[in-house]
């Protein structure tokens, strides 16, 4: 049972890396400072240990960079291009911190893949800063990542595979949106779907 839990919290938060790379990372690194978990042994190996509460510092102020330059109409789109192999490198290190027995470079590709994947389809599926057309602005999706970075990153620990439904809940939100942005400027709405 521990095992399979552990797959699902990384599975999850490597999941939530995607859309956010820092944040679910600086959340993993408080919890663990104030010992909610404990990062496995083969981890703690690899990076030398853990220094606590003073490498949170540098995340939180690399989250709030990341939160802010993703709001920025005129350089979102670059932006997340270029985050794409940050976040599978956080996918990556958050999957192999809680990986179970000593398969952490096993866990390496499997949380990179995953953060990864949902990176380029993020990249993919976002509607482009255009305007406000359909109703929903650049800033505003960016909102709505944060708080599934914030809260899918929060509630891995607790909720094992929740974080994965809600990626997966944003992507299916973010091509509602680019589909109904291309109805209404692609032509005549008769034509259907």
């Amino acid at each position: 049972m521990e095992i399979l839990l552990a797959v699902g919290i990384g599975v999850g938060l490597a999941s939530v890396a995607g859309v956010r790379a820092f944040l679910p990372l600086l959340l993993a690194l408080v919890l663990a400072s104030f010992g909610y978990f404990e990062p496995s042994a083969s981890f703690l190996d690899a990076i030398g240990g853990w220094e606590g509460i003073g490498v949170v510092v540098p995340f939180a102020a690399l989250a709030v960079l990341e939160i802010v330059l993703d709001k920025i109409k005129a350089v979102e789109r670059t932006f997340n291009i270029l985050m794409v192999p940050a976040r599978a490198i956080s996918g990556a290190l958050l999957a192999a911190a809680l990986a179970p027995g000593a398969g952490l470079m096993l866990w390496l590709v499997v949380g990179g893949v995953i953060a990864g994947a949902v990176a380029v389809l993020k990249v993919l599926l976002r509607p482009p800063a255009k305007g406000t057309s359909s109703g929903v602005s650049t800033p505003f999706l960016s909102l709505i990542e944060d708080l599934v970075g914030l809260i899918g990153g929060a509630i891995a620990f607790f909720v094992p595979f929740l974080p994965v439904l809600l990626v997966a809940f944003l992507l299916f939100f973010f091509s509602r949106i680019r589909k109904r942005r291309g109805r209404k400027f692609g032509g005549l709405r008769i034509l259907g779907d």
